[in-house]
């Protein structure tokens, strides 16, 4: 089966409506993929936040 994308526009109370309506594995997997993306997108905001010019060449020189 080929995954179909669709871009809907949807409150966040629809999508909550969706998602209550999903067994609960499939809540459990939903989950996971959003604390996963959550946690990625809080990493590399910090990241970010402390690279500095020195870090960069630093790491760019391949002396890491």
């Amino acid at each position: 089966m080929n995954p179909t994308q669709y871009q809907l526009s949807l409150s966040f109370e629809q999508v909550l409506s969706l998602v209550k309506q999903l067994r609960e594995a499939d809540k459990l997997k939903l989950s996971e993929a959003l604390s996963k993306d959550l946690l990625n997108s809080k990493l590399t905001h910090l990241l970010q936040a402390f690279k500095t010019d020195e870090l960069s060449s630093f790491r760019d020189k391949s002396e890491f």
